[in-house]
């Protein structure tokens, strides 16, 4: 079965879950990237760290990505 998508439809499909403004754990994001292609491993550096407190008071370390890595993370790759 094959379905045809419009650009637009596939646009709207591949970044209706990618949030520029959403934060991640960097440490759970750098993990997953030394696994990846060396071409997402250099994103690893240009990360940036953004610290966080939780309800708790604990201070992590946050950071945003961008789609790239969403698609090679969450699956849309």
């Amino acid at each position: 079965m094959k379905v045809m998508l419009t650009e637009s439809q596939y646009t709207r499909l591949i970044e209706s879950d990618w949030d520029r403004e959403k934060l991640y754990d960097r440490e759970k994001i750098v993990d997953r990237l030394k696994k990846g292609p060396k071409y997402l491993k250099e994103y690893i550096k240009k990360l940036p760290h953004i610290p966080v407190e939780n309800e708790k008071g604990e201070v992590k370390i946050a950071t945003r990505i961008p789609q790239t890595i969403h698609q090679f993370l969450f699956g849309n790759f």
